[in-house]
This record gives structure tokens, sequence and C-alpha cells, in this order.
């Protein structure tokens, strides 16, 4: 996971050097957010002021570990330093849709930018992660009435 975000900087090189208006948008997990190609991605980005946003969509577990327990920093629109970043309530669908607006505008004009879309994963990661087995009876009693 996260291999599209080298990816997407490369998109972002090309819009910009194709001098076309385009953007590159790079959408990783809490859980792939601190994998080395990540930084280089974004060192290359900031390095060139590429149209790139990175969007890192923090769900609150990566796989079956919740971020307190993979991230020494969990603030994930800060990790680059170099690179301005935003936190957006992805839980907000039309605050989502004008943070990403405002973003193509800015990156547009000064390079990359990072967004975190704070969000909560109701279920397990895939058929054989249930999702019960590492969180508390009281937090999926909660998120099952919602």
């Amino acid at each position: 996971m996260g291999a599209q975000v080298p990816l997407g900087a490369g998109l972002a090189w090309n819009q910009q050097y194709m001098e076309n208006g385009g953007i590159s948008i790079s959408i990783y997990g809490d859980g792939a957010a601190s994998q080395g190609q990540l930084y280089e991605a974004f060192n290359m980005s900031k390095l060139w002021n590429l149209p790139a946003i990175f969007v890192c969509e923090n769900n609150q577990y990566g796989m079956g570990t919740s971020v307190d327990r993979h991230s020494a920093s969990t603030e994930f629109y800060k990790r680059a330093g170099y690179i301005p970043g935003i936190l957006v309530d992805g839980m907000d669908v039309i605050a989502v849709r004008e943070a990403t607006k405002w973003a193509k505008e800015y990156v547009l004009k000064n390079g990359p930018l990072m967004m975190e879309l704070k969000t909560y994963r109701y279920h397990g990661h895939s058929m054989s992660d249930p999702g019960t087995s590492y969180r508390t009876r009281d937090e999926v009693r909660i998120y099952e009435i919602v």
C-alpha cells in the first residue's frame, strides 16, 4: 500500500511539464503513512513545487492496528514538515469537496499540499478481519448504533 504516492508525484511532474493546468491527487491510508517511498515523493514534490495533493485517509486503523500503536506522530497532515497540510473532517462530504476545491487552486500556485481526511472505519479491513479483536466492546457498540 502507498505505492501510488510516488506515481502521483510523477503524474504531477508531467502536469507541470506539459503546462496543462492539471494536478495530481494521491490517496493513501494511515497504515501506509510511514513508508519511506512516501517521503521520497514528498521531497521531490516540494523540491520541484509540483501541483500535487497528498491525501491521507486516516480511518484510525492501519489493517488491525490503531494509529496510536503504529505511528509515533498521528497528525498525518503535518508529517512532511516542509509541505503545508490541512486537516479535514472526512465524515463530512461537503467539507471534503470544499477542501479539495481549495487545495486544487493552492497547489497550482504554490506546489504540493498534504490533506488528512479524519474518518472512521466501521468494519474490519477485509474478510479475514472482522474488526472486533483490536477494538473494545464499548467502541464496537457505540459505532453499531450509528
